[in-house]
């Protein structure tokens, strides 16, 4: 499967759908789009329900992405990693950083409410 990347705009958040692997291949494309979500200041789901591999570069973008969002003070979370992907997550600590949810509703569920300014 190639590589995609697609993003959907939520009244709570922009979601970011991934397809395809997150390697050495697509790590700048994937960097860049989750640049250009965190710039927006929206809090962002990274969708990786279709994310088929997972190596150490894709980690590491997500990873900087959410150092990214954090300095900004962006929530960013992670839903529903296939097995694999989500055995990677468990064995580096990531999902200790990144919140990980199995359905998008309990990803947008747990964004905080935009106040009105």
């Amino acid at each position: 499967m190639d590589f995609d990347v697609h993003f959907m705009h939520h009244e709570r958040c922009t979601l970011v759908r991934v397809q395809g692997e997150l390697d050495v291949v697509s790590r700048e494309r994937f960097e860049e789009a989750l640049s250009s979500v965190i710039d927006t200041g929206a809090p962002t789901v990274v969708d990786l329900r279709q994310v088929t591999f997972c190596d150490s570069t894709g980690l590491n973008a997500i990873v900087a992405a959410n150092k990214r969002a954090a300095e900004r003070g962006i929530p960013i979370a992670l839903l529903s990693p296939p097995q694999r992907v989500a055995r990677v997550f468990r064995i580096t600590g990531v999902d200790r950083y990144i919140p990980v949810y199995e359905t998008l509703r309990e990803a947008i569920g747990a964004l905080p409410v935009p106040t009105a300014d």
